[in-house]
């Protein structure tokens, strides 16, 4: 098996969304036997003046608050993984997350998702989704969920029992394939393919597909998929794949819980500025909705660690057209 993580970054605010993702920091760090770091960030409030007085009085009671937590995990995480460090810096969280990562040569970024939604979200962002942006590795984001929004659902596990992989066939979505194969390789998980055809719509000249090409495609899809399935089976790999006819977030969602997913790994693009917010993000939709974690993978090739290629050799993506959707 390729060794995907070598060295994992785990960032803190202290809040209690950040309790289960130290967990699972801890736990991945085991599996993969890899260095963990710990960090926090600390930054101002908005107006405050760096230089002034106040802000420096500020500064030095959270640093304070700072080293104490971060002193705490690092005894508790020691405890499992004595390769453990911690890391403190001031400014901009999610820039600080991805400065350290470069730094430490990180291949797997954790963090907790507070989840925002509607007027909060907007004003305040969400910390995960610009790291996710920025980051020079994969991110495993672990939600921080109400016990209603969890009612009914499985328990989940740290070493994931079954994953899902949405694919569209693109050059990240493959990428995501290539990680997710290792990942399910070094947890011995089944793995669910899901990929989503769009119901028929009106194009932008206002021509409805027509229905022969549509089962063209669908039929390349599903050739398509049962390629990139029998690949995981020769891999050794328990796998299946689903065809949903939803909108792709509808049918990530769809398929996770049906099939009882603890991880669900997904390609990001990682558009940001002006076209993000026209073009919208599958990938920001699912973080900001799944109950479960999210693993996103951003090409080239899982920068900033050390991954090797692997020696199986993976379908050209280009073989196919899909439903491409914005990851």
């Amino acid at each position: 098996m390729v060794n995907i993580v070598t060295n994992i970054l785990f960032a803190t605010d202290f809040s209690p969304c950040s309790v289960p993702a130290f967990r699972y920091a801890v736990e991945w760090a085991k599996v993969f036997d890899a260095q963990l770091t710990l960090f926090h960030g600390l930054s101002l409030q908005p107006g405050l003046d760096i230089d002034a007085g106040i802000a420096q009085r500020y500064l030095d009671e959270q640093r304070k608050v700072g080293e104490e937590h971060l002193n705490q995990l690092l005894a508790e995480a020691r405890q499992q993984v004595p390769k453990t460090a911690k890391e403190m810096r001031t400014g901009l969280a999610s820039a600080q997350i991805c400065d350290v990562a470069r730094e430490c040569k990180a291949d797997l970024i954790i963090t907790g998702t507070h989840g925002w939604t509607g007027f909060n979200r907007v004003v305040f962002g969400s910390i995960a989704e610009r790291v996710i942006q920025r980051a020079p590795c994969p991110v495993l984001s672990i939600p921080d969920r109400s016990p209603e929004e969890t009612a009914g659902m499985h328990a989940l596990t740290i070493q994931p029992r079954q994953i899902v992989l949405p694919i569209d066939f693109s050059d990240c979505s493959m990428d995501a394939y290539e990680y997710a194969v290792e990942v399910a390789k070094w947890f011995d998980a089944p793995l669910t393919l899901v990929c989503a055809i769009e119901p028929l719509s009106y194009s932008l000249d206002f021509s409805l597909t027509h229905p022969l090409e549509d089962k063209a495609n669908r039929k390349k899809v599903v050739q398509r998929l049962e390629e990139l399935t029998k690949l995981l089976v020769d891999e050794g790999l328990s796998a299946h794949y689903e065809l949903v006819e939803k909108p792709s977030v509808e049918a990530i969602m769809e398929t996770s819980a049906t099939q009882q997913a603890d991880l669900v790994v997904m390609g990001t693009h990682g558009r940001k500025g002006l076209s993000r917010l026209l073009l919208g993000s599958t990938t920001a939709k699912i973080l900001q909705l799944s109950p479960y974690p999210i693993l996103t993978v951003k090409s080239p090739k899982f920068e900033g660690g050390h991954h090797p290629a692997t020696q199986s050799e993976q379908p050209s993506a280009s073989a196919t057209t899909g439903n491409h959707s914005d990851a």
